[in-house]
């Protein structure tokens, strides 16, 4: 069985590329990040170890972020396109286990930012980043809420690993987070650069007969690798 790539008028193809400008095109840091009514930020270098940034990125500042959790936190909310709504380091159980896992929840209102991220938690990994593997899943909203918010995550499935491990892993995703989703959004970006005239949404029948033997395009070498690695791995 094949299934054909969605057809995309020039329309969407503009809608997405501006999508993926909001992260490409953005201002680094646009300070003060954690809040606008952060009175330091002048003073001093806006920063994701910044001592105030615990209390300052979450909205009551009785209850601020885990230590742990803030740069990633911070990060996130840096590059623009994603708004933390509720995070933990991660915590251990009674008995030592890890009973809860670092993660950090956020709302996104663009479907290819959300790709974007999964990609590039994806290729952290492959390149030795990451003890473990981080996803991007759905999460449960309250049930009056009509936004959708989704949470990066690892992902311990038939994996055996350590709560300090998870928390190198937080700061390692802190320290390339910009660079890694910045670089995708430049890649996936390049192939809406040529949209051409808007496609006719009108479907022939010549069309229809042949769509599954359409040869969608090549991806680019940086895909065709990340790719490759991956399938090696699930051979291995």
């Amino acid at each position: 069985m094949r299934i054909a790539r969605l057809k995309k008028s020039a329309k969407r193809q503009s809608e997405v590329r501006k999508e993926l400008e909001q992260i490409t095109r953005a201002e680094p840091g646009r300070p003060p990040v954690c809040a606008d009514h952060c009175t330091k930020y002048e003073k001093i270098r806006c920063h994701r170890d910044c001592p105030d940034a615990r209390f300052m990125l979450s909205s009551d500042a009785e209850y601020p972020l885990e230590p742990k959790i803030t740069p990633v936190v911070f990060e996130l909310k840096r590059l623009g396109v994603y708004h933390p709504c509720w995070s933990c380091e991660g915590h251990l159980g009674l008995a030592g286990e890890i009973w809860k896992l670092p993660c950090v929840w956020f709302y996104a209102e663009s479907v290819i930012h959300v790709r974007v991220l999964a990609d590039s938690m994806v290729e952290l990994h492959l390149n030795g980043k990451l003890n473990v593997r981080w996803e991007v899943v759905l999460t449960v909203a309250d049930s009056d809420n009509t936004d959708t918010s989704f949470s990066l995550q690892p992902n311990l499935k038939g994996v055996e690993t350590t709560l300090p491990a998870l928390h190198r892993d937080l700061q390692n995703i802190a320290e390339h987070l910009r660079r890694m989703v910045v670089g995708r959004a430049e890649k996936l970006a390049e192939h809406t650069e040529h949209t051409g005239e808007p496609q006719d949404d009108r479907e022939t029948q010549d069309d229809r007969e042949t769509q599954d033997h359409r040869v969608d395009k090549k991806p680019d070498r940086g895909t065709e690798k990340l790719f490759g690695q991956l399938r090696a791995r699930g051979r291995s």
